[in-house]
């Protein structure tokens, strides 16, 4: 319960699950902690993917509440933040209205409008070589091919509802429609105005859109957002929100970052070349780096970060635990222990986690190919797929789980070169975050694909609104990154085994060839 003298943060990390709402104090401890659930809406062919914004805003709020209440701490609020998911696009009126679904990262209804732009011959990875060259330059990411980029979901919006598109007065990315609906400013930065694709390089947090750009995709710049440099303390919070949720009228308001930014920070990566690992839905890499720097065409980009002149190195690598999650509910259920998993999805991962370890590292010659829906690293490609080889009367389930975690470990291994490979330094140890930090077999595989220490911090569920917290207090003044990063501490620290060095070596070799094999065969399937 919050004393009278303490100085807490309410936290949000609007993930496209659902939302996490935390209450975290000045000594980075988290107080209460609540979590939600979203429905996305698929269309038939599941090329379209939406979410309803009032159901984020009104868990928003109830989860507020709830932390609020749990914690004691509504008097000592002194700043709100969130983090998100990006590459969803919500338009907006002049009121802040939205006036449609929010168009999820998963919806590539664009994709034949940002390609009838941007793959005109002549082509390089499916880029017209000029336009592409203008982009890298420019801004240092194009347009994503598949269409989830804000600005290819504007194409959508102008070209398949005209009508929203004439009333919509600003395209907003998820964090920063949060920050709205607490400020009723519709800004950006360069943090989470990334997802544009259109943010022009500039010195740190100096960013601002490139109209040319804008125009070139046939938008109207008009309807870009307001920028604001990363971490902006936007003023109170809306005096109509403070009375929803008991809190008073001088809170702060700042403005929020993306989710992989807050895992970042929340995970105490605020020194140079960092490495935090998230284990979540998906698979994710980023390291905090001293300048911008990336190769988006081995699958890694850079973000902004909101400690001062640093940024961060990232690749999007895949599932996560979605992989787990399809082998065990559609593969491995029978009538045992595996089929009470309804409620509770902790249930089935601790028990495969265990099942793991009954397999010997190599999983009987079993190998998973993780690409079941698509890949996004080190290509973005959506027609890749997945599954297992290697199968014999012989395997076992513990095998073929075992199999996953080691294909999440090795493509955690090819992220990891290809970071040393950018930065020019050797990784000498990570933090592992997220829903897999818990299982402990799949970190201390990981620990012996890296060949490094694997940390474990002591809220690896938290760090994203652990991030958002921690940004608020340093741009408050009420503590600092340095004095923050002394009270971290580690639930476990997972050391590799040198004699697994070899095999997983040779392992990656063989990921990184079946990778390109399976990538043309499927091609091919394809075209039948």
């Amino acid at each position: 319960m919050a004393t009278p003298d303490l100085k807490c943060v309410l936290a949000i990390d609007l993930g496209s699950s659902g939302p996490k709402v935390s209450v975290v104090d000045q000594h980075c401890h988290i107080l209460a902690s609540r979590s939600g659930t979203f429905h996305t809406m698929y269309s038939q062919d599941g090329i379209a993917a939406e979410q309803d914004t009032d159901d984020w805003w009104a868990q928003v709020l109830h989860l507020s509440r709830e932390v609020l209440a749990e914690s004691g701490a509504a008097q000592q609020i002194v700043a709100i933040s969130n983090c998100a998911q990006y590459f969803s696009s919500i338009p907006v009126d002049r009121e802040g209205r939205a006036l449609h679904h929010a168009i999820m990262w998963e919806d590539t209804r664009a994709s034949k409008y940002i390609k009838r732009i941007m793959s005109r011959p002549p082509a390089v990875m499916g880029y017209n070589v000029f336009k592409v060259v203008k982009w890298l330059r420019t801004v240092g990411i194009p347009p994503l091919l598949n269409g989830v980029d804000a600005g290819s979901h504007m194409l959508l919006l102008k070209n398949e509802m005209p009508d929203v598109w004439a009333k919509t007065y600003k395209v907003l990315e998820p964090s920063d429609f949060i920050t709205m609906r607490f400020t009723g400013r519709m800004c950006t930065n360069e943090n989470t105005g990334f997802a544009y694709a259109m943010m022009r390089k500039a010195p740190w947090s100096q960013g601002t859109f490139d109209h040319s750009l804008a125009r070139e995709l046939g938008l109207d710049e008009s309807r870009l957002p307001e920028v604001v440099p990363v971490g902006t303390n936007l003023g109170a919070v809306l005096p109509a929100v403070a009375a929803q949720l008991g809190i008073r009228t001088d809170v702060q308001v700042f403005s929020g970052i993306l989710d992989t930014t807050g895992f970042t920070i929340g995970g105490g990566a605020f020194e140079d070349y960092e490495m935090v690992i998230d284990h979540g839905t998906t698979l994710t890499a980023s390291m905090q780096v001293p300048a911008r720097m990336a190769d988006v065409f081995q699958g890694t980009f850079p973000l902004t970060s909101p400690v001062q002149g640093k940024y961060n190195l990232v690749a999007e690598l895949g599932s996560g635990n979605k992989s787990l999650n399809f082998l065990v509910l559609n593969l491995l259920r029978r009538d045992d222990s595996l089929t009470r998993i309804h409620d509770d999805p902790d249930h089935y991962a601790a028990i495969a986690d265990r099942m793991a370890a009954e397999a010997p590292p190599g999983s009987h010659g079993v190998i998973f190919l993780p690409w079941i829906y698509g890949s996004s690293f080190p290509e973005l490609d959506h027609g890749m797929r997945g599954g297992f080889i290697g199968l014999a009367p012989t395997v076992s389930r513990p095998d073929m789980v075992r199999a996953v975690f080691e294909a999440n470990a090795t493509t955690l291994r090819w992220g990891l070169e290809i970071f040393e490979s950018i930065t020019k330094r050797k990784v000498t140890r990570v933090r592992l975050v997220g829903g897999g930090a818990l299982w402990h077999t799949f970190a201390q595989i990981c620990a012996d694909a890296l060949q490094v220490p694997v940390h474990i911090p002591q809220h690896p569920r938290h760090t994203t609104t652990q991030g958002v917290a921690f940004m608020c207090l340093h741009n408050l003044g009420i503590t600092t990154y340095d004095e923050i990063k002394t009270r971290l501490t580690d639930r476990h620290i997972y050391h590799p085994d040198p004699q697994q060095a070899t095999f997983y070596t040779k392992r990656l070799k063989l990921f990184q060839k079946l990778y390109k094999k399976m990538r043309g065969i499927y091609r091919d399937m394809r075209e039948e």
